[in-house]
């Protein structure tokens, strides 16, 4: 059974999203605070957690939990916020959020973004043991640690950049559509917008380049999509 963690201090929509998440099965807790949120969250699967607490901003647990990633497993993250400015997701997302949800929301489509994030984190076991060359001169990515680094500098990118990085790097040269991204790191048949894909293309881009690699190493096919340069250093 999934075990969600929704931290939420508005009880309105606490009360909604864990009445549907237990209907799909889900055994839920609720924290109102962040102190409430850090005694439980060891035990979760899914954390559903709100921006703006009582004691605290949102942001700062997910920084705790990435901290840690590297000490033990990380529950899963969708945030939950009323911002609806690109700034606000997009810096949800590289604080290691794996999805947002903007309110008002459906606790409907709430769930079905919560089956997708606990499939996706299924999918994402390593193909192989170890670290295997980028096709782009100076990229590693190890599959079993998760992590990726350019002439041995890391990365640090979230889940879901590591997860976009690493699809375009099994297929080097290849154009994948912003629909092919969702299907393959997100899972087919979820209520998601080609936006979520630039919004974390943008962060997988920008710690590229602060690595030092090229800034077309990750080349846009415009009206087509995406693809990661075969050779790299064009």
């Amino acid at each position: 059974m999934t075990r969600v963690l929704v931290v939420e201090d508005d009880e309105p929509i606490a009360e909604a999203v864990a009445y549907a998440l237990g209907r799909d099965g889900a055994q839920v807790e609720r924290a109102a605070t962040l102190a409430a949120a850090r005694a439980r969250i060891a035990a979760v699967d899914l954390v559903i957690l709100d921006l703006t607490l009582p004691d605290g901003s949102g942001f700062t647990l997910l920084g705790e939990l990435r901290a840690h990633s590297a000490e033990r497993a990380a529950p899963r993250v969708i945030v939950l916020t009323s911002r609806d400015e690109d700034v606000d997701c997009v810096a949800a997302l590289e604080a290691g959020a794996d999805d947002y949800v903007t309110k008002p929301f459906s606790p409907r489509a709430l769930v079905a973004r919560a089956r997708a994030v606990l499939r996706r984190g299924e999918r994402a076991s390593p193909i192989d043991g170890g670290a295997r060359p980028g096709p782009a001169s100076g990229l590693a990515i190890d599959d079993a640690r998760r992590e990726a680094t350019w002439r041995g500098r890391a990365l640090g990118l979230t889940k879901l950049e590591f997860d976009l990085l690493a699809t375009l790097a099994r297929a080097p040269g290849r154009v994948h559509t912003r629909g092919q991204l969702l299907d393959l790191v997100w899972g087919p048949s979820v209520a998601l917008t080609e936006r979520t894909v630039d919004s974390h293309l943008k962060g997988l881009r920008r710690k590229l380049e602060e690595a030092g690699a090229p800034a077309t190493l990750v080349e846009t096919v415009r009206g087509v999509g995406f693809k990661l340069r075969d050779g790299g250093e064009a």
